[in-house]
């Protein structure tokens, strides 16, 4: 039990014409970035936020963001054990973002607690552009051990996923030398693919999940006019 090793950072990777590291202050202090809005977490989130710039990347069309892996809080209220509100910064992100990854390791596959909290509180609602991910499926040697981790994910997540029906979970590994052996790897292929395709429509996606917080927004508004309207009319 405890809290599992893990990186306590998040890395946010950019194209640009040569490689360049920034750190969080510099990162929150340039506009043009975008990311000004995480000075609101306090400087703790800053000093574990971190940019790197890449040259010869595969697409300059948008930037990609690598949480911190999630951790079993050992007790206590498991946002701010980071040193800061996790779950709200994890929301922040989210809402600005055109496509979500969310990635689960065949060891501990949606298990923990803050990933459970995350997809209660953070990634509520994001259901159009979220997509969940059973990754290493290579490691596994016997269907067996693919079934009961595959079914464990399935149960982790219908504890928090208010639906009848669960996305779905997309089975992948990375592209390595392989040997002999494994289960449907050319599946696994083909799943990883899919997940690719996913991540490079992002820019595609933009405009749509523009409209779609345009729209929130807006029905957000009606409802606060709705009240005031209310509010105003029991008063005179």
């Amino acid at each position: 039990a405890g809290v599992a090793p893990t990186d306590d950072s998040f890395t946010i990777v950019a194209p640009g014409p040569a490689d360049h590291d920034r750190d969080g202050p510099a990162l929150v202090s340039d506009p043009d970035l975008g990311f000004e809005g995480l000075r609101s977490f306090g400087p703790n989130l800053v000093h574990h936020t971190q940019l790197k710039i890449r040259s010869g990347l595969a697409t300059n069309a948008f930037m990609m963001v690598d949480s911190p892996g999630m951790i079993d809080s050992p007790g206590g209220d498991g946002r701010w054990e980071r040193g800061y509100d996790f779950e709200a910064a994890v929301r922040w992100l989210a809402e600005r973002a055109d496509v979500i990854l969310l990635f689960f390791d065949p060891d501990k596959p949606g298990t923990t607690g803050e990933t459970l909290s995350i997809l209660t509180n953070s990634l509520a609602g994001t259901d159009h552009k979220l997509h969940i991910v059973l990754n290493k499926a290579d490691r596994f040697e016997r269907i067996h051990d693919f079934a009961r981790a595959y079914g464990a994910l399935c149960w982790n997540l219908s504890k928090v996923i208010p639906r009848k029906d669960l996305p779905r979970i997309y089975t992948m590994c990375l592209p390595t030398a392989r040997t002999k052996g494994g289960l449907g790897l050319d599946d696994l292929d083909r799943s990883r693919e899919e997940v690719v395709g996913h991540a490079f429509a992002a820019p595609a996606r933009r405009l749509d999940n523009a409209v779609t917080r345009l729209r929130d927004s807006a029905a957000t508004l009606l409802v606060h006019a709705k009240v005031a309207h209310h509010a105003r009319t029991q008063a005179t």
